[in-house]
């Protein structure tokens, strides 16, 4: 349940172009829908960096995946302990591969990841969310490891 909002003053902030207040700048934080586009996007090419043997690009976005997952139970904690399970569990397996270069063991960990993702999504009333990574590497990135 959320606290009631302090009736007897008002905290403002100024970003130099607005005013805002903190329950205007709590009010437009992202869910969970929104930061999962950016937790997808950082798996995605966290696999292909993976499946191009680039240790370093598949730590990095796995990384920053984990690290946006962590802070996606601020505005929603309900998802804490399945959060929680998920980052010491299958994260931390995939992890382990990519930072031992097991690539050998890559792709099954990364499927371990996924279908976790879409048990998560059915346990929490999302079934229809199913969770699949896209074939074709980012376009954005060279994934060639570098030594």
């Amino acid at each position: 349940m959320a606290p009631e909002p302090a009736s007897d003053h008002t905290h403002v902030v100024d970003n130099g172009k607005a005013r805002i207040t903190l329950d205007q700048l709590a009010a437009i934080q992202p869910g969970m829908a929104r930061l999962m586009v950016e937790i997808a996007d950082r798996m995605w090419k966290c696999y292909h960096a993976g499946k191009a043997r680039n240790r370093p690009l598949a730590r990095y976005e796995l990384s920053e995946a984990t690290k946006i997952l962590k802070a996606s139970v601020v505005v929603r904690p309900k998802y804490t302990e399945s959060v929680e399970q998920f980052v010491a569990g299958e994260l931390a397996f995939l992890r382990a591969v990519v930072e031992s270069e097991r690539w050998e063991e890559f792709e099954a960990a990364f499927d371990a990841v996924v279908s976790a993702t879409n048990r998560y999504h059915e346990e929490y009333d999302k079934a229809f969310l199913v969770w699949k990574v896209p074939a074709e590497p980012p376009r954005d990135l060279d994934l060639t490891p570098r030594s």
